[in-house]
């Protein structure tokens, strides 16, 4: 069991020496969810290959502060075949996200992994950076083209998996999505040069 550590933000621009070292097209449900407990499945594409993951999240023994601004969780995850997928997918509690992640590698290792939602989720665009511990992620030092952290709290993917279109577009700034739609476009521009 891994314990998850990570950091979402907004994101400010696109840096002009960026580096894409994967694409990937997601689509992902939740098919539990109790007080400490999320089961999420996923079909991830990416060179040309299709995976199929199961993954239980809990939190444990983990205790959170109200700022939400470091997500922690255990989990656990496994691969499972099409026909798994297929048939828990049956079982379904929130709406289908579908989004692009465009991994980043920067400095100390480090990856961000950039997601563009689709669906009724269009014009969001967050970053998300995954850290092996606390102290590494409390003393983070980002980089400038990130932007303000994203609470958890409203905008975690389990939250945006129930919200319908309504829902999300309130959560958000018209000058947010404005700004989104720009970087979406310059990234989209990218992705089809590289790949």
């Amino acid at each position: 069991m891994n314990k998850e550590i990570e950091r979402k933000y907004e994101v400010k621009y696109l840096p002009s020496d960026i580096e894409i070292e994967r694409v990937e097209k997601i689509e992902q449900v939740f098919i539990y969810h109790d007080g400490n407990t999320l089961i999420r499945l996923r079909k991830i594409e990416a060179n040309q290959s299709v995976n199929y993951r199961y993954t239980v999240k809990t939190k444990g023994d983990i205790q959170y502060d109200n700022s939400y601004q470091i997500a922690q969780k255990y989990e656990i995850e496994s691969n499972i075949t099409k026909e798994n997928y297929e048939q828990l997918l049956t079982r379904k509690i929130s709406n289908k996200i579908t989004k692009t992640r465009i991994i980043i590698p920067i400095k100390n290792n480090l990856k961000v992994e950039m997601d563009i939602y689709h669906s009724y989720l269009e014009g969001l665009l967050t970053a998300e950076v995954e850290f092996t511990n606390e102290e590494d992620a409390n003393q983070f030092d980002k980089p400038d083209w990130l932007g303000e952290e994203i609470g958890y709290k409203e905008l975690s993917n389990r939250k945006l998996a129930e919200m319908n279109q309504n829902e999300f577009r309130n959560k958000m700034t018209k000058e947010i999505m404005e700004k989104n739609r720009e970087i979406i476009e310059e990234l989209n521009k990218l992705i089809q040069i590289s790949y």
